[in-house]
C-alpha cells in the first residue's frame, strides 16, 4: 500500500494495514484527493466495499481514536474498555 500511494502518502492520505485516511486542508482540494486515491486502486486493480466509505466527515473514528478538526480523543469505546 506505501508503494503504491507514495506519491500521496502524508501529503492527503494515511494508510494503517488496509485503511484510507484522506485528509484535507480544504474542501476544494477534498476531491481532487479523493479521485486519485480511487484512480490509484483501480489502476492497481484493487477495489473497495461502498459500505466501508465516508465521506465529507467533520470527525471520523480511526484506529480507536476520534479525529476532528478541534484535535484528537480517544474514542469512547476505548475509555470503557480502559475503565472496566
Amino acid at each position: 500500500m506505501n508503494n503504491l500511494f507514495s506519491n500521496l502518502l502524508n501529503i492527503c492520505i494515511i494508510i494503517y494495514l488496509d485503511d484510507i485516511l484522506i485528509y484535507l486542508n480544504n474542501m476544494s482540494e477534498h476531491f481532487w484527493h479523493i479521485k486519485e486515491v480511487l484512480k490509484c486502486l483501480y489502476n492497481a486493480g484493487l477495489y473497495t466495499k461502498v459500505e466501508k466509505y465516508k465521506f465529507h466527515s467533520k470527525s471520523v473514528e480511526y484506529l480507536g481514536y476520534i479525529l476532528s478538526p478541534s484535535g484528537l480523543t480517544m474514542s469512547n469505546n476505548r475509555v470503557k474498555i480502559i475503565q472496566d
